[in-house]
């Protein structure tokens, strides 16, 4: 069983952070696909346009549960350079309950209790914000939550923002960035 790092990819909803998982993932990288998508799509199969404000803790902890599938698969991929990229963690579910009041001290508890070698952030950015069939947030909400993701994932490891460039340079500046972490 390989050690894989695992890094996560979060931040602001329509910031970009697919756009770099799939450019990571064309350089050869492992990635794990927003699980959020697949809980979402889920939900409107089954007739509910939006599960996460309908029924929040639902929504969470079906999205908890896949996330943490995903968090134990990292080590079960032979990984270009020992790193495995997520597009959005675990932490992530804590944080979205938070900036709509609904965390409890028990998801803090289970949250972190699962730890990532490095946590990459995209910050709000109206000029690439896009609503999609899974992307229900309005620009202003994307807003909101960000400062939730920060604090979150902050207190529990190193946050590094990636600037807003073009596609392929804030590519490669997380890859700089890992090559240089170690």
């Amino acid at each position: 069983m390989q050690n894989n790092k695992r890094i996560v990819v979060s931040g602001s909803p329509g910031g970009g952070k697919t756009s770099l998982i799939e450019g990571l993932k064309k350089n050869g990288y492992t990635t794990f696909e927003e699980y959020s998508r697949t809980v979402i799509q889920a939900g409107q199969k089954a007739g509910t346009a939006n599960l996460f404000t309908t029924s929040p803790m639902r929504f969470s902890e079906e999205l908890l549960k896949g996330r943490k599938e995903q968090f134990e698969q990292a080590n079960h991929y032979p990984a270009h350079n020992k790193v495995v990229f997520y597009d959005r963690g675990i932490h992530d579910t804590y944080a979205y309950l938070k900036a709509i009041g609904k965390a409890t001290p028990a998801w803090e508890e289970h949250v972190y209790q699962y730890q990532y070698d490095l946590i990459f952030l995209v910050t709000p950015w109206r000029d690439i914000y896009a609503k999609d069939a899974q992307r229900l947030e309005t620009f202003k909400q994307a807003e909101m939550y960000y400062p939730f993701i920060k604090e979150v994932y902050s207190k529990q490891h190193k946050i590094i923002e990636v600037p807003q460039l073009n596609l392929l340079e804030r590519i490669s500046f997380i890859e700089s960035y890992i090559k240089s972490y170690g």
